[in-house]
């Protein structure tokens, strides 16, 4: 069993290349220099058990390209043998959840108790996009954030420093987390999908039209654990809550539910038609 852990960094990093291709000298000064940050504020934070997740691009969207980067942060985290490096995809608890479409979402509330459920007292996370790295670190237990954004110009790397203690940073943080967490449900889990990100009238429509898909969720939720059903249900309303704060964020959830729910509505007339 793994101990209890009282402090929880979340490094959230995200590496963002004029190019996906491996070879390139600025992907490997970046990922070189996040590795240095990430170990770097490890050690501050006294923390030894890094969890480092497969990065996703700015969609949300795991690839190989976007694996990549994690894969080559992990080998060089490795290479310091100060740390040990934890694959959650390899957790049976996190397998457990992902196959339940339980929401991955970490934020200050949650981080605890993934990191319990890890094995680890850090979480590292990586978004891959256009130009730049960005790194958040999360402290479980005063829930703040802090950050940096490093550059690759000129040949060298540059780290600024990032203020996620003021309400737009803390809605900027947030909001990259529902797009990291929701898309991967998108991905893998559509029904979930739907049901995680749908409001009262959205859930009133899908039991019209998906009514058995409906009550197999509703089933394989109630069967599972009381406390992660607890913390299924939590997730899910501070999703809906974000929604209503952020119209930017709603609006993208909308586009995103009406592609998915054209996408099963075929499925299932495809299915009638066999």
């Amino acid at each position: 069993m793994y101990k209890k852990i009282k402090v929880l960094i979340i490094a959230a990093v995200s590496v963002i290349a004029y190019s996906y291709s491996p070879a390139t000298a600025a992907e490997k000064d970046l990922t070189i220099n996040a590795a240095e940050y990430i170990c770097t504020k490890a050690r501050e934070g006294k923390k030894t058990r890094l969890a480092v997740y497969a990065f996703t691009n700015d969609a949300g969207d795991i690839s190989s390209e976007t694996r990549s980067y994690s894969t080559k942060i992990m080998a060089l985290i490795l290479d310091k043998k100060e740390f040990k490096v934890i694959d959650p995809e390899s957790v049976p608890d996190i397998i457990s959840e992902q196959e339940k479409g339980m929401t991955g979402l970490i934020d200050s509330e949650t981080a605890a108790e993934t990191g319990k459920m890890i094995g680890a007292d850090a979480l590292v996370f990586g978004i891959t996009g256009a130009g730049s790295l960005q790194v958040r670190i999360i402290d479980s237990t005063t829930g703040e954030v802090i950050g940096a954004t490093l550059e690759e110009s000129g040949g060298k790397t540059k780290i600024k420093n990032e203020d996620f203690k003021s309400p737009e940073g803390k809605k900027k943080f947030m909001a990259e987390e529902f797009e990291r967490s929701t898309r991967q449900m998108y991905n893998n889990h559509p029904m979930y999908y739907l049901y995680i990100t749908a409001n009262e009238t959205e859930l009133a429509e899908m039991e019209q039209a998906f009514s058995s898909e409906m009550e197999r969720i509703k089933k394989r939720i109630s069967d599972s654990d009381p406390a992660k059903v607890t913390r299924f249900e939590k997730r899910k309303k501070k999703l809906a809550d974000f929604r209503n704060a952020n119209p930017g964020f709603d609006s993208r959830i909308r586009e995103s539910r009406k592609s998915l729910i054209e996408q099963m509505k075929d499925k299932k007339k495809k299915k009638k038609k066999m």
